[in-house]
């Protein structure tokens, strides 16, 4: 094709589908070296003479173990879960082990408090004026009492009299109602009375 010609948009992308066609592309190339790892994988190797496992007596004591001693024999199949225990109880009180970084929240010990001293919180702020406001109430209370019944015992003797006579009148009425008397009002003397008329 000469540098003059133009090329459509259609023969152009016909021309770089065949040639995609005809060059073997990566994908292919790596479906091949998976191809030839699983057939590798499926070769039985050459069979390696097993050890026998470890046992406890293979083990060295507990207490020579280090924070840098190998702990990995103590993972054998072979070795009793007693003795794997201690093991790894002893490879965890290691200090590097026992590295607190303050982010665990149940790090600290929550049940001893600090004592607030003179700090005053919110809430007892809170409780403080309610008992104060609950003071000034009953006092309160006891001021007005206290004026009420002063006033009672300045009331002049007079009053009293006056009460007591009345009480009296009202236990008068109530005699003669019960005994069925009826009382008559006085009439004055300046009232006309009209006299009987002889008879003829």
């Amino acid at each position: 094709m000469g540098a003059g010609t133009k090329e459509s948009a259609l023969s152009r992308w016909s021309r770089l589908k065949q040639e995609a066609a005809q060059t073997p592309s990566v994908n292919e190339d790596v479906a091949a070296l998976v191809v030839d790892a699983d057939l590798a994988a499926d070769i039985p190797a050459q069979d390696a003479p097993e050890s026998a496992p470890l046992t406890d007596a293979d083990m060295p004591d507990i207490d020579t173990l280090a924070e840098d001693s190998d702990f990995t024999g103590f993972m054998s199949p072979g070795v009793s879960d007693k003795l794997r225990n201690l093991a790894l109880r002893k490879l965890f009180h290691a200090p590097v082990f026992n590295i607190r970084d303050g982010l665990d929240e149940y790090d600290e010990d929550y049940t001893a408090f600090e004592k607030l001293g003179d700090i005053v919180t919110c809430d007892m702020k809170h409780q403080i004026e309610v008992q104060e406001r609950k003071l000034r109430e009953a006092l309160a209370a006891e001021e007005d009492q206290a004026k009420a019944d002063a006033e009672l015992d300045d009331l002049p003797d007079e009053v009293e009299d006056m009460d007591a006579e009345d009480d009296a009148e009202i236990e008068a009425l109530d005699d003669s109602k019960r005994s069925g008397q009826t009382t008559l009002a006085a009439v004055p003397d300046d009232n006309p009375v009209i006299a009987d008329e002889p008879d003829e």
